[in-house]
Order: C-alpha cells, then structure tokens, then sequence
C-alpha cells in the first residue's frame, strides 16, 4: 500500500477554502470590491453619450438663466441705482439649479438606476457583482460625484456669468457664494442618490423623472397656491423646498419656510435614506 502523498496544492489550500483559496489567492476586502464595483460602475456612466448631455445641458442651462438675469438686474440698476442693494447673487444662483440644474441631475440618476434593467443589462452586471446592496451603493456613488459635479460646478458658473454681466453695479459676497457652491453640490448629490434609489425601486426612467418633477417642483408648487398656510408650510417636508432652503442658506426669494437651517438639510437627509432602503428592498426581492 503505497503512502499518502502531498500535493503543492493540497499544501497551499487551508481547510474550507475556496476555489480563489486553492492558487495562494486572498478573498478582497469588501472595500475593494466596494472599490472594484465603483469602478465598474464609473465606466459604464462616463462612457454613455447620454451622461455628459446632462452635465451640458445643466451647464448651459444655468449659463442662459444667469445671462438673462444678469441683464435683468443690471438695467434696474441702471434706471435705479438703489436697486443694487436688492441683487443677491446667491438668490438668482440658488434659482437656477432649483428651476433647471436639479432637473439634469434627475435624468442622470434615472438614467444611472434604470438603464440596464431596459436591456436586461443588469444581469451582467449581477453575474460581475453578485451582492446587489454592493451594486447599489456603488451606483450611488457614482450618481453622487456626478450630482456634486454638476451642483457645484454649475453654481460657480451661475456666480461667474452673473459677476460678468452685472459688473461692479452690485457687490458679490464672496464668502456666502463659496457656501452656496458648496452646499449645492451635496444638494445635488443627495439628491442623485435619492433618484437612484427611486429608479432602483421603479426601473423605469420616465416614472423616475416624473417622480422628481413632482417632489421636486410640481407638489410645493401647488400646495404653496392653495392659499392655506397649514399647506404651504407642510410643503417644506419635500425634498425640493428644503433644498434650496438648505444651498441658499435662507436667501431664496421665492418660498419662505417655516424653518431654517440644518433641519432642510435633515429633511433631504431623510428622503434620500428613505428611498435608498425602498430601492434596496425592490432590488433584491425581484428578479433581474
């Protein structure tokens, strides 16, 4: 009877490895492989022609609006020149991205959460990354750092085309715009991440979209005209009033809530956890 043997693979494979285990190779972490997905998911956003329309087109959007508001504002201030003290930058600014800029990041996360679930791409995608929280989170993050990109850049332009176009005919305050950049910026990335969890959740992109029209613009507006204070301050709960209360600090010029400061910012908080663990929830119950 011949003796045992020992292979150099049955010497490299500890008890209960995996197949990986078998050649000398580690498991990742679950930050690289958080780190791998990200990547995976970066790829796949900034090679689509349809993600770089939307950071143009939020670009460009917000371009024309200052222009034309900057002109507006310069010729009061050429036929009254008392009305340079009533020109805030950052209350035109914060209107752009509330009017235009927030819809572009809208479309990106929607098209970010739903596009591969249309061509049943995201079955790829599951087979390259089975943990599907692990999906999610990494497009999520994707869909922030465009959210902020687009939130932050945009503003400073806003502030730049209105400083050009205005002049020295009314101050900029500096420090106040830099805030606004700033708060822009995660404004928007949380709302991307908010979208994404909604698309996750609908996987579809036109009901995304109208869903982020309604929250964001369609719902306040209405209850602000139903004349009933009760309403109009209950408005301050959805996503779109509180943030723009929270990028222009107060200095909106358009809706006055019935509270200030961090609570807007915990309110868009809230929306975005809220629609994160929906979309979570609906991703993994249902079949790719």
């Amino acid at each position: 009877m011949n003796p045992t043997t020992t292979t150099d693979t049955d010497t490299r494979t500890p008890t209960g490895a995996g197949p990986g285990a078998a050649y000398g190779e580690e498991r990742p972490s679950a930050l690289r492989s958080l780190g791998r997905a990200v990547a995976m998911e970066w790829t796949k956003a900034s090679s689509l022609r349809t993600t770089w329309w939307c950071v143009g087109l939020a670009l460009v959007a917000m371009a024309v609006f200052a222009g034309l508001m900057g002109v507006t504002k310069a010729q009061e201030v050429t036929d009254n020149p008392d009305a340079a003290g009533g020109i805030s930058y950052i209350t035109l600014v914060s209107q752009g991205v509330f009017y235009l800029v927030q819809f572009a990041v809208v479309t990106l996360a929607a098209l970010t959460a739903t596009g591969e679930f249309s061509g049943r791409g995201a079955s790829s995608t599951l087979l390259a990354v089975p943990r599907r929280g692990r999906v999610l989170a990494a497009r999520s993050l994707v869909a922030a750092g465009f959210g902020f990109a687009i939130g932050a850049a945009t503003t400073a332009l806003g502030v730049g085309v209105l400083r050009l176009v205005i002049g020295d005919l009314a101050p900029v305050d500096a420090g106040a715009a830099v805030r606004t950049v700033l708060a822009s910026g995660v404004c928007m990335a949380l709302f991307a991440v908010l979208f994404t969890g909604v698309g996750t959740a609908l996987r579809s992109t036109a009901g995304t979209i109208a869903i982020g029209f309604l929250l964001l613009l369609g719902l306040p507006m209405v209850m602000q005209l139903s004349g009933l204070q009760v309403v109009n301050d209950l408005s301050a709960v959805l996503p779109g009033p509180a943030g723009i209360e929270f990028y222009a600090f107060g200095d909106v010029g358009l809706y006055t809530a019935p509270v200030d400061g961090p609570v807007n910012l915990a309110t868009v908080l809230g929306w975005t956890a809220a629609a994160v663990i929906v979309g979570a929830a609906e991703f993994r119950l249902r079949d790719a």
